[in-house]
């Protein structure tokens, strides 16, 4: 009886003992999983835009590499912003695949897609603008 009455006052003393372990506790159920999707797809979209706009600098201008000798720049370029195409969509569709999955409002869901769209749009044009004013 004089041990849980001890407890019990120092839990009453200190109120952030009991907060720590129930925000630890939400943070890992909660937000570090939502956080580590969050950040893996903006990772996977930064890498498909670079890549764009890597293909679209160089079949825009003709660069100082020769890359492969008998290859036109502008087929490189064209062939290397496909890809970047490719992992941009399968990007996008693993994303939709898990908001589906979560059973929001399908509204979310076209707001969401026109977000990751117009995102995606406007890194490449950042990304080209930085390139341009070299």
């Amino acid at each position: 009886m004089k041990l849980s009455f001890i407890a019990a006052r120092k839990l009453k003393e200190n109120p952030m003992a009991q907060v720590r372990p129930k925000w630890l506790a939400f943070y890992a159920e909660r937000v570090e999983p939502v956080s580590k999707e969050i950040f893996s797809h903006i990772e996977k979209m930064i890498i498909g835009t670079l890549i764009v706009s890597a293909g679209a600098h160089v079949s825009s201008s003709e660069p100082a590499i020769v890359l492969f000798g008998y290859l036109r720049h502008g087929l490189i370029g064209r062939g290397v912003m496909l890809f970047g195409v490719i992992l941009l969509v399968l990007n996008f569709l693993d994303g939709l695949y898990k908001l589906a999955k979560l059973n929001w409002h399908i509204a979310y869901q076209i707001v969401m897609t026109f977000f990751y769209i117009a995102l995606t749009v406007r890194l490449i044009q950042l990304i080209l603008a930085f390139r341009g004013g070299e």
